[in-house]
């Protein structure tokens, strides 16, 4: 191919494709050569050929309108018709009308869909998405069943991920103390990020205190029935206290830590526990042992298959 004389982006030397050392510098209106592995010249990029590639972009661009009124959203979308296109995986296809939502502190907020759903991703998986919330006294074995368990599930191949209360206050919810109100943020967070898991397809494992009831309930509501396992850790508190791994009960009856639960803080145990896991003194099942209790509900209920 001949030469053509054009302008061009400046590169600031010829450049062999073949090459993995391209430099650049400001774009600038030049004349170069850009030249293939075989150093014959190619491409026309003068300004009609500018103009002419960017032509669908400013069409694009051109399409957008802006509303600022009445609740619409802003940088809608539309087609030659005006009718409002809506997204979707393969881009904007659709034409109906956007459903706008306030929830919360959040308005003009849209739910988007995707073409593979929750099913598609079970069955790439070969298990069923789900929320095993494990509950319990601290000191009551609650991390150490997470783990046992997450074991026991990868060992069958399948994929579980643990959201332990300690480890998500490292950065999820770095910014929450331990009063009443943040307590109960902090739930509700561990319960919307297990929810998102399970719709991944994964066993999401909760592991925490959550030592109420209503904020239990509440992450249960956030999923399909039958979706959110409860697993009550049932350990008299004075097991706990003999264990305090943390050692957190002697600073507590030492009056050092206010409001901690079991000591100056109430526990209401679930009342309707999918599983009760009961250790006591005289009775302690090694974690490995509850954790096949644990993965046996899972198998009869059908959630470690597609």
């Amino acid at each position: 191919m001949t030469a053509v004389d054009c302008q061009k982006l400046k590169l600031g030397k010829t450049v062999d494709l073949n090459s993995s050392e391209v430099s650049y510098t400001r774009l600038t209106s030049v004349k170069v050569a850009v030249c293939n592995g075989k150093h014959k010249k190619l491409g026309i990029c003068g300004a009609a050929g500018r103009s002419s590639f960017l032509a669908p972009i400013k069409a694009m661009e051109a399409s957008k309108t802006t509303a600022y009124a009445n609740g619409q959203v802003k940088g809608v979308e539309r087609d030659s018709a005006g009718d409002v296109l809506t997204k979707d995986c393969s881009g904007f296809t659709d034409k109906t009308t956007v459903q706008m939502s306030t929830i919360g502190n959040s308005s003009n907020i849209v739910w988007h869909n995707c073409s593979v759903s929750k099913i598609d991703r079970q069955g790439l998986l070969n298990q069923k998405g789900c929320v095993i919330w494990i509950t319990g006294l601290s000191g009551s074995g609650k991390s150490t069943l997470a783990c046992a368990l997450s074991r026991s599930l990868h060992s069958r191949g399948k994929l579980s991920y643990i959201l332990d209360g300690d480890n998500c206050r490292h950065g999820l919810n770095r910014d929450l103390s331990f009063k009443a109100e943040d307590r109960a943020e902090n739930i509700r967070r561990i319960g919307e990020v297990a929810k998102l898991f399970a719709d991944a397809g994964l066993i999401s494992i909760a592991s925490l205190i959550s030592p109420f009831r209503q904020d239990r309930d509440s992450c249960r509501a956030l999923l399909p029935e039958g979706d959110f396992i409860e697993v009550y850790m049932d350990v008299p508190v004075q097991v706990c206290e003999t264990r305090d791994p943390k050692g957190l009960y002697k600073l507590a009856r030492a009056g050092k830590i206010k409001g901690f639960t079991g000591v100056d803080d109430p526990y209401e145990p679930p009342l309707n526990a999918e599983i009760v896991l009961q250790q006591s003194e005289e009775m302690c099942d090694s974690p490995a042992v509850l954790a096949e209790i644990v993965v046996s509900f899972l198998e009869t209920k059908g959630y470690l298959e597609a």
